[in-house]
């Protein structure tokens, strides 16, 4: 992500994300995520953020690099094969 995305830009994006993983997304008002066995990611409407992805995590760093790292991460990891970068 090249600019910082709006907090109901990174809520879609979550949920996107939570469909194409097939798990459980907790969206409200203060924070957005997802998790599942071997991963995680919460974002907060104050722009930090924390993931983790098999054993790889960031902690109360800017929800664009939490989401950069996260994606990355997931796609190494072959939970992904592609990335949601495009926010739409």
């Amino acid at each position: 992500m090249t600019q910082t995305p709006s907090w109901s830009e990174l809520r879609r994006l979550i949920t996107r994300l939570g469909s194409e993983l097939d798990v459980v997304v907790r969206s409200d008002p203060e924070v957005c995520g997802l998790s599942g066995e071997k991963f995680l990611i919460s974002l907060h409407h104050t722009g930090q953020g924390d993931c983790t992805v098999d054993g790889l995590s960031l902690v109360q760093c800017p929800n664009g690099l939490v989401i950069d790292e996260f994606m990355r991460w997931m796609i190494q990891a072959g939970y992904l094969t592609h990335s949601f970068s495009s926010i739409a």
